[in-house]
């Protein structure tokens, strides 16, 4: 765990380094300024269109660091060859893409919830009320982000970092779409039908840990059945994605 902490620490001063947060930073400023451009406008009776709105831009955003973040680890360390320092250390390799994980984890995380605090204060401006579904929101997100980063941590092992972000956008923004489009190519060959319903288990649901339309239209909360089985689903495929990435990058010729 000492090591794991050291490793997620450099990927957090890095962060820092590399301004990324300022990037953050400067978006959730914007933020604020458009809500009080709204409120000089008097924009009143608008409750599901701004909700809707910040829903949106807290996924995008956080999404977009995630992917750039957990995809550059790797090939930065090799770029660098800062990398052959930390495994002359007593570091495996395993414990190298773990403590890479939980530092892209902790910065998407931190991003995230700095981008939710302002858009938070931009929605009261409006008088937007806080319900439970919106807190249920940002912690099933978290767990979406944490699979995002393993996503790009993975394939950033099998290509390069910009084909890496490039696909784990892909596979990011589009997986309701992806599936979606699975599920009807099989209903239209039902000979098939178990290769397709194969591949959309491959393929991540990453949207499954998005309830940006739950806390947009003010639903009931899900369950905590529901919400344990996204927690499940979460580790165990992201915990799958690791090990592909440990198999693969222990046997890479450094």
């Amino acid at each position: 765990m000492s090591v794991w902490k050291a490793l997620a620490r450099g990927v957090w001063l890095e962060s820092l380094r590399r301004k990324d947060l300022w990037v953050v930073a400067i978006l959730g400023l914007l933020i604020l300024i458009a809500a009080g451009a709204l409120g000089i406008f008097g924009v009143s009776g608008l409750g599901i269109f701004l909700k809707d709105l910040a829903a949106g831009v807290l996924s995008v955003a956080s999404t977009i660091v995630a992917v750039m973040i957990s995809t550059r680890l790797l090939p930065d360390e090799i770029r660098q060859r800062t990398l052959y320092p930390l495994l002359a250390r007593p570091v495996s390799r395993l414990d190298l893409l773990l403590g890479k994980l939980l530092g892209a984890i902790a910065v998407s995380w931190f991003s995230f919830l700095m981008l939710a605090l302002l858009t938070g204060v931009a929605l009261l401006m409006f008088r937007v009320p806080f319900e439970l579904v919106m807190l249920q929101y940002l912690f099933v997100k978290m767990m979406g982000l944490a699979m995002v980063c393993a996503l790009g941590l993975t394939l950033s092992t099998f290509m390069t970092p910009a084909a890496a972000a490039t696909l784990t956008m892909i596979l990011a923004f589009a997986s309701a779409m992806i599936s979606r489009a699975l599920y009807m190519a099989g209903s239209g060959q039902p000979s098939m039908t178990w290769l397709y319903k194969i591949v959309n288990g491959v393929v991540p649901q990453v949207h499954l840990f998005d309830l940006g339309a739950l806390a947009t239209y003010s639903w009931p909360p899900l369950s905590t059945a529901v919400v344990s089985i996204l927690f499940a689903y979460g580790l165990v495929y992201s915990a799958g994605l690791m090990s592909l990435a440990w198999l693969k990058f222990r046997r890479e010729a450094i």
